[in-house]
């Protein structure tokens, strides 16, 4: 039996702290069935792409949180 997993990372606008920076949540759906929780990480609104759903550019901080976010899929699919 095949289950069929998505996996999406977003800024939620919502939920911005006092310095202006937006939390970046996980929407996991597992056969229709969906869990959001937060990565733990912030990042500005205008540093964040919704279309390619990872921050923008090629700064360290941009490569740093890239990066934990394509480790935290592989964590979670592989799961």
């Amino acid at each position: 039996m095949k289950t069929k997993i998505t996996l999406h990372f977003y800024a939620k606008s919502t939920k911005a702290n006092a310095n202006g920076l937006l939390p970046i949540y996980v929407r996991l759906t597992v056969d229709g069935k969906r869990l959001e929780f937060s990565t733990k990480k912030f990042v500005e609104k205008t540093k964040w792409s919704n279309e390619l759903s990872k921050m923008k550019g090629t700064s360290e901080e941009a490569r740093s949180i890239n990066s934990y976010l394509d480790l935290m899929k592989a964590k979670v699919l592989e799961a």
